[in-house]
């Protein structure tokens, strides 16, 4: 006979994991081996009981699931991570994706959904459709060019030239400005102009727009 798919869950909820814990028992061919309801106690139960698949939820209150994914696949052996969300978002599953996991699945679906997708990452599988991986991939792409533009972006700004920048993303006219740096009206006036053009701007309110969207400000 063929051992049970050892298996983990993982969520700060003790009613929910409970329940799952109960629906799971049903099924011969699992065994649940551990729970935990923190990022440190994930990590600290995988590794005592060498779960094959691990139930992973997508928050916890000292961190992520993909914070404790990683720290769990980086320990080398054969786990399987399948996160189950309340229903992130495209950046929520591709960085689940990014951290490792084999299986994006949403809490609220059936048990019948659940229990195939441990069995199918017991067995090595990855559960996330092609067409979703390559929309992944498209957003990992477009997160990669916007950490680059940030970068250069940074690195071409002078420390004051940011000053001036986190003040522009106030509603302080340009004397104001000009009085909390200490440096005249036109000396701003220039300063915020060459802020403008290196973010690629036409405006000072498109330069804060822009600045916001690569965590400038």
């Amino acid at each position: 006979m063929t051992d049970p798919i050892r298996l983990m869950i993982v969520d700060d909820h003790a009613s929910f994991t409970e329940s799952l814990r109960e629906v799971l028992r049903r099924y011969s061919d699992l065994e649940v081996v551990g729970t935990a309801g923190t990022v440190a106690e994930a990590v600290r139960v995988a590794n005592e009981t060498k779960p094959r698949v691990v139930l992973m939820d997508q928050k916890l209150p000292d961190g992520s699931g993909v914070e404790a994914t990683r720290r769990i696949l980086a320990s080398g052996g054969e786990t399987a991570v399948i996160m189950l969300s309340g229903g992130g978002g495209e950046d929520d599953m591709l960085d689940a994706v990014q951290a490792g996991v084999s299986g994006y699945l949403l809490k609220a679906g059936r048990i019948a959904e659940i229990v195939d997708a441990v069995r199918r990452a017991a067995q090595g599988e990855l559960l996330i459709p092609a067409a979703t991986l390559s929309d992944l991939l498209r957003r990992s792409r477009e997160r990669v060019r916007s950490s680059a533009d940030r970068a250069a972006i940074v690195e071409a700004l002078t420390p004051r030239e940011r000053d001036v920048l986190r003040r522009m993303a106030t509603p302080d006219e340009v004397a104001l400005i000009a009085t909390a740096l200490g440096i005249s009206k036109h000396t701003v006036r220039g300063y915020m102009q060459t802020v403008i053009e290196k973010l690629g701007a036409h405006s000072r309110l498109e330069a804060v727009l822009k600045a916001q969207e690569l965590g400038l400000l």
